[in-house]
């Protein structure tokens, strides 16, 4: 079993576009992230394993990743402010750009 240290997760909310690779686009925020990954709020989620392109919105800067689902739970859109729905997404390399996210 792999072990994996956790990384510093900080809450920021800022709007996410996500979707594979040449596909349609979708919208969702982010309910934490950190250097290693990031928590989208979204209806349409990917499962387990699948790449994803990211397009991270901060206010000063668009940031670009791509990343893989480590975890995805469906729901309906009532539930998207609890952060029971959603995708957990690991960064495949870590954006050189996201220092100062906190």
């Amino acid at each position: 079993m792999e072990k994996r240290e956790k990384a510093w997760r900080y809450r920021k909310r800022i709007e996410v576009d996500y979707g594979q690779p040449g596909r349609m686009r979708f919208k969702g925020y982010s309910g934490n992230i950190s250097l290693t990954g990031i928590m989208i709020r979204a209806v349409r989620v990917f499962g387990e394993g699948t790449i994803l392109e990211l397009e991270l919105r901060f206010p000063e800067r668009l940031v670009r990743a791509k990343g893989r689902v480590r975890w995805a739970r469906e729901g309906s859109l009532q539930l998207i402010s609890t952060g029971r729905i959603g995708m957990g997404i690991e960064f495949l390399e870590p954006p050189p750009n996201l220092d100062g996210i906190a």
